[in-house]
């Protein structure tokens, strides 16, 4: 994937995207199945062929092109660039964010915190490696839920719902606690605490 930058400088930075210098500018990462990578606002970033990802993000209604691959639609036009938006917020120089995952055992299962507060103040993700079963508390004022793999149920206030891989579902604030039993990887996610 497409993950930061080269430049030291704005001016370089800019330089750089005006000449279309996109191999010596961009900054490429390799990355695999059930890799985790956060990108803070500021970051330039683009996913690669026959890259799938589960994204969560901030709310926003704002998105700057930087660069398109020269693309175009079947009337032959290429999509909207801004260039001049992009250089003004993308951090410079690139910045990695220092996260602290954190893997804990719980029986036979593994709950790994990838980002929470104060890294991302808007919202947390997490990784539910269910083996068996597993009882959870809520910890936000919901949660939401994606099985990436596997298959088994979640119970709440009684009630038993079949998951597998594909499934996704929102814990609203009524639901208090949760049991998951089976086989599955989660990727479950909560708002953060901003006012």
């Amino acid at each position: 994937m497409i993950y930061g930058h080269h430049a030291k400088t704005r001016a370089e930075l800019k330089q750089m995207i005006e000449a279309g210098d996109w191999d010596h500018l961009l900054r490429k990462v390799p990355v695999k199945t059930g890799d985790f990578v956060y990108v803070p606002s500021g970051t330039i970033h683009a996913l690669n062929k026959g890259i799938m990802v589960l994204e969560t993000q901030q709310s926003s209604d704002t998105t700057y092109r930087l660069y398109d691959y020269d693309r175009t639609d079947d009337a032959g036009n290429k999509r909207e660039l801004h260039l001049k938006q992009s250089i003004d917020v993308t951090t410079v120089p690139n910045q990695d964010p220092q996260l602290d995952i954190k893997h804990e055992k719980v029986g036979d299962s593994t709950l790994t915190t990838f980002v929470t507060a104060p890294v991302s103040p808007f919202f947390s993700v997490y990784r539910w490696q269910v083996q068996g079963q597993l009882h959870l508390t809520k910890s936000a004022p919901y949660t939401l839920v994606s099985v990436l793999d596997g298959e088994g149920t979640i119970t709440v206030d009684g009630k038993s719902f079949p998951l597998k891989k594909g499934d996704h579902l929102i814990l609203p604030t009524q639901v208090e606690s949760w049991d998951l039993d089976g086989q599955m990887d989660i990727i479950a996610s909560t708002p953060g605490q901003t006012k």
